[in-house]
């Protein structure tokens, strides 16, 4: 992970600020804040991709918020479908919905589209905080009759405990790439696999 130096400076040594009693970082992956590259994005892909078993994948799926452009990089690169869980149905008598709170929302509701029952799907994230709307996400896909092979993020705020909350409410293994503390005034990568 040493090597991708575009994705882990995007990350260390970033302004934090805050929503409720919660650390956002500002950067360029998630908030494209400076704007996102190309480069960058293309980075992230294959950093995923480098944790990746795809041929144990049908499909890949995120949540439309922040997920969605790192998954669709990750799709092309990898041949492989996407879903989206998106925060608004569609009004499809069989889409699939789950309630979740996460950092920033007491609750809210994400809707499954493009997963099936019997798919192997890929969850992948951009930064998990709370584990929140991951667990979301896994409620549902498991409610669908998908089977999850795989939850790989690129960040894990350290501070909130998210992968303890996802392995302890769902028994799913995060595979984070990057550890990053958000206790002080800017963001620290502290670890990278």
């Amino acid at each position: 992970m040493s090597s991708y130096k575009l994705l882990r400076s995007a990350l260390d040594g970033k302004p934090l600020y805050k929503i409720g009693k919660f650390n956002f970082i500002l950067n360029s992956l998630t908030e494209q804040v400076p704007a996102t590259t190309p480069q960058l994005l293309e980075e992230a892909a294959t950093a995923v991709l480098d944790h990746m078993e795809i041929e144990s994948y049908d499909k890949l799926i995120t949540e439309e918020d922040k997920g969605a452009i790192l998954v669709a990089a990750v799709s092309l690169k990898s041949g492989l479908p996407f879903g989206l869980a998106r925060w608004y149905p569609n009004q499809l008598a069989d889409q699939v919905s789950s309630i979740f709170s996460c950092e920033y929302l007491s609750k809210g509701t994400l809707y499954i589209c493009g997963i099936n029952r019997g798919d192997r799907v890929c969850i992948i994230d951009d930064i998990i905080s709370t584990g929140g709307t991951l667990i979301g996400m896994i409620k549902a896909i498991r409610k669908i009759g998908a089977e999850i092979a795989d939850v790989i993020v690129i960040g894990e705020k350290i501070e909130y405990n998210g992968v303890e909350s996802v392995l302890q409410e769902t028994g799913l293994e995060v595979k984070t790439l990057l550890r990053i503390s958000v206790s002080g005034d800017v963001s620290k990568v502290i670890e990278s696999s």
